[in-house]
């Protein structure tokens, strides 16, 4: 039996009750990555919106966040509604609570 063969037979011996555990994370990771991804683009328009008054950079950042599909309320969100844009915990838990709020409004 092949090293590949046993690690799936244990991965699926750890089911319990439908659910899988996993030793890690990925939807977490992802998450993570995401959260990251917008805080950083939330950072950049606010400087280019705000304190470079740059219409040409703000418009090309509005079009990245267009094209990866993220929600334009959340960047909003974190652009008004952080109290702290340099602390990233703050703008993880505030998108986290918008995020929430979002799920219990569908």
């Amino acid at each position: 039996m092949t090293s590949l063969v046993k690690k799936a037979i244990e991965f699926l011996s750890k089911k319990k009750e439908g659910l899988v555990e996993l030793s890690y994370q990925p939807r977490v990771l992802k998450e993570t990555k995401d959260q990251e991804k917008i805080c950083s683009l939330t950072r950049e328009l606010i400087n280019a919106q705000f304190q470079l008054c740059d219409d040409e950079l703000t418009n090309r950042l509005w079009e990245e966040v267009a094209n990866l599909n993220i929600d334009p309320e959340r960047i909003i969100n974190l652009m008004y509604k952080c109290d702290s844009n340099d602390d990233f915990a703050a703008m993880v838990d505030k998108d986290s609570k918008y995020l929430e709020s979002s799920f219990e409004m569908k």
